[in-house]
């Protein structure tokens, strides 16, 4: 953190505001806890363990939007969206609405994501209708 939330002071590395008197020590460890989860999420992302690096990237941004957190995130979504188009060609629908519902979870107002999971749910009504 560069500048105190409460008086925008320029901060140095104290957890106190040199000139409001500020505690932020629980802002800067939500901060350490929000890169420590971040490292989390790429370190399972590197071991295939996408599940946990979802949950891990989750807890990251609900701590702290840090930039390279959103990158990633982002990159998430586009890998899961190349996954969940090829599962949709493969015609297995259940697996893409679960694979959609735990990535809408990283940003539930993607308009990809929104616009797959409407086809989505088109899809599964026409294969009802079918049935």
């Amino acid at each position: 953190m560069e500048r105190c939330p409460c008086c925008n002071a320029r901060l140095r590395e104290t957890i106190k505001c040199p000139r409001c008197q500020a505690d932020l020590s629980v802002i800067i460890g939500s901060e350490r806890s929000a890169q420590l989860w971040l490292s989390r999420a790429i370190q399972f992302w590197t071991e295939s363990k996408t599940e946990q690096s979802l949950s891990a990237l989750d807890i990251s941004l609900g701590l702290k939007n840090i930039k390279l957190a959103i990158v990633f995130r982002d990159f998430l979504i586009q890998k899961n969206y190349q996954d969940i188009l090829n599962l949709l060609v493969q015609k297995q629908l259940l697996a893409v609405k679960q694979r959609l519902y735990r990535i809408r979870l990283l940003h539930a107002y993607s308009k990809q994501l929104q616009q797959l999971n409407r086809f989505t749910d088109y899809l599964l009504a026409k294969q009802q209708e079918q049935s």
